[in-house]
């Protein structure tokens, strides 16, 4: 069996590119993720795991549908926006959030 051509082992910077690069545009999730793992600032090969993430993450997207409540331009809903905007009513705790 041959070997491919090309080897290419993806780096964490390429990682983050993709979610940019191919995540929707008209979406800030992207956003509120950069700005969530600006916040908690990793150290390089540092594991954020997902309970660090969630807090930070929904607080900036809280934050951006304040500003903007259009968060997509496809007519689906999505719970968790659904519930970023009841939290920001008052109606969900951040625990519960």
């Amino acid at each position: 069996m041959s070997e491919p051509f090309i080897q290419y082992r993806a780096t964490l910077d390429d990682y983050w590119r993709g979610i940019i690069l191919f995540g929707q545009n008209v979406a800030s999730y992207k956003f509120a993720l950069a700005k969530a793992l600006l916040e908690l600032r990793p150290a390089a090969g540092d594991l954020i795991k997902l309970e660090e993430l969630a807090t930070p993450y929904a607080r900036h997207l809280c934050d951006h549908l304040r500003i903007a409540d259009k968060q997509v331009t496809s007519s689906r809903g999505s719970r968790f926006l659904n519930a970023c905007r009841k939290a920001n009513l008052g109606e969900l705790t951040q625990q519960q959030l």
